[in-house]
């Protein structure tokens, strides 16, 4: 059934059922159906559906035309079997199995590698959260329209980025420090004020041997902060920076992000 029913918002709006892919090209009609996979499997009431579909400001009309949307939204998912559209008078509720939910998918997947953590695999706490990260198919809710959905799309995007710290942590205990650098640039070029990734990004430079290369990252990093933040470096990553200055051993710098 899981693989006749595919939900996609990490990434574009995906629909999959029954083997095809459905379109929805009406803005509106994509907006209530993000924002009940947002909470897949629980009623989402009215007034909260129309926040999410008209950005806070729903028209006067809008329980009608919410209905409308329901109802053709009903006619293209809700008759394939392992999806239900449901009404009460608590809102609507899409009810479909959670694995089939990429959102889902990506928590549980999570959920899994630090559990794994916590019983000292390491290694495979890497894979598992690197798993889940391969979920992502670009920026969540890509092309959805609503003001509140894109700030439910920024926190997303936060959710995937600690995730990323926390792997990336991982991966400098493995030793696998020189392998992640070309991908930690790449993310720290995308979010320049992210201090973690900032923090291992030098770390690695550092760890690989590289230490010129890791004081001009921190450079780079600060130079950043105070451009666009007014604010200097916090205080772990101008504590790396004491460390690689000092020619402190690296395996004695704690990593950044460690997961508890």
């Amino acid at each position: 059934m899981v693989d006749q029913v595919q939900f996609g918002i990490l990434g574009s709006l995906d629909i999959r059922l029954s083997g095809k892919r459905v379109v929805i090209t009406a803005p509106k009609q994509q907006a209530v159906l993000a924002s009940l996979l947002l909470d897949v499997n629980e009623f989402v009431s009215v007034d909260c559906l129309a926040d999410y579909v008209w950005s806070g400001r729903p028209p006067s009309a809008y329980r009608t035309t919410l209905q409308a949307y329901v109802y053709r939204l009903r006619q293209l998912i809700g008759r394939t079997p392992g999806v239900e559209l449901a009404t009460g008078s608590a809102g609507y509720m899409l009810e479909v199995d959670p694995v089939a939910i990429d959102l889902r998918v990506f928590r549980q997947r999570v959920h899994m590698g630090r559990e794994l953590v916590r019983s000292g695999d390491v290694n495979g706490a890497a894979q598992e959260l690197r798993g889940a990260l391969s979920v992502w198919r670009g920026n969540a809710l890509s092309g959805v329209p609503g003001e509140l959905l894109q700030q439910e799309a920024r926190f997303l995007e936060s959710e995937r980025l600690a995730v990323y710290e926390e792997l990336l942590s991982l991966e400098i205990s493995l030793a696998n420090h020189r392998r992640i650098i070309p991908e930690l640039a790449k993310l720290v070029n995308s979010h320049p004020l992210r201090e973690t990734l900032a923090a291992q990004f030098m770390l690695a430079l550092y760890r690989s041997g590289m230490q010129a290369e890791a004081l001009q990252s921190y450079a780079v990093a600060r130079g950043r902060l105070r451009e666009e933040l007014g604010i200097e470096p916090g205080v772990e990553l101008q504590g790396l920076h004491k460390g690689v200055l000092s020619r402190i051993p690296a395996e004695e710098i704690p990593i950044p992000a460690w997961p508890d």
